[in-house]
């Protein structure tokens, strides 16, 4: 064989080979989420850590009570992904349609024990335990997956204003709040990694996609 056709040949097997170590190392698609809400200092600029990432704001600490009338705090979801939301028992048309939203987030990662879902009350006084007890058995909400929460109402406020970035409030000389209808998907380090509106189907058809990307991407660092 001339040395012609042996570099030809050694040509046409060495390909295959190049194709296969490309596709194994670049091939396949890698999604992640976004994370909002960086740090900022005085002047509005945006933080870094030494290694030059950005930092983020992360979900403070709570000490809330459950349906279940179980305490529950920020420290047992930190190996969770969690959705959450604010509502109240007796809201007459938004919170109804964020709580069937999230019948189905609950009913898609029902054997999926690192998601959970927390909605908090913003009407701490009227929502007690029984009440959300009720209120969330009316959904069909899961005591184990989906937690209904209400205790001190500053500390409910302040968690929706300074760590979702939410807004609420109590309409003066009215029974009605004000509250987002938005969802907000917080990640294992308590990060918030996606916001939805609760109310759109289409939406929370992204929220679902978006959970099944953060559970693989914790899948892959592994």
């Amino acid at each position: 064989m001339s040395n012609v056709k042996a570099l030809i040949l050694g040509i046409l097997l060495l390909v295959p080979l190049l194709v296969f170590i490309f596709i194994g190392n670049f091939g396949e698609h890698h999604f992640t989420l976004r994370t909002y809400f960086p740090k900022v200092d005085d002047t509005g600029e945006v933080l870094f850590d030494a290694k030059g990432d950005t930092l983020f704001n992360r979900i403070p600490a709570f000490k809330l009570t459950s349906q279940k009338g179980e305490t529950i705090t920020q420290e047992q979801l930190d190996n969770h992904i969690y959705v959450a939301d604010f509502f109240f028992a007796t809201c007459p048309d938004i919170c109804k349609e964020m709580s069937s939203q999230l019948v189905r987030v609950q009913e898609t990662f029902q054997d999926e024990p690192q998601v959970k879902i927390a909605s908090f009350t913003v009407n701490p006084e009227y929502d007690t335990v029984e009440v959300l007890r009720e209120y969330g058995e009316r959904y069909g909400a899961d005591p184990s997956k989906w937690y209904l929460l209400t205790g001190d109402r500053e500390q409910i406020y302040s968690l929706a204003r300074n760590g979702f970035y939410l807004p609420v409030q109590q309409v003066p000389g009215q029974q009605e709040f004000i509250h987002s209808e938005k969802f907000m998907l917080v990640d294992k380090n308590r990060r918030v990694r996606g916001i939805y509106d609760g109310t759109d189907a289409a939406d929370v058809d992204r929220l679902i996609l978006e959970i099944r990307v953060l559970l693989d991407e914790y899948s892959k660092s592994k």
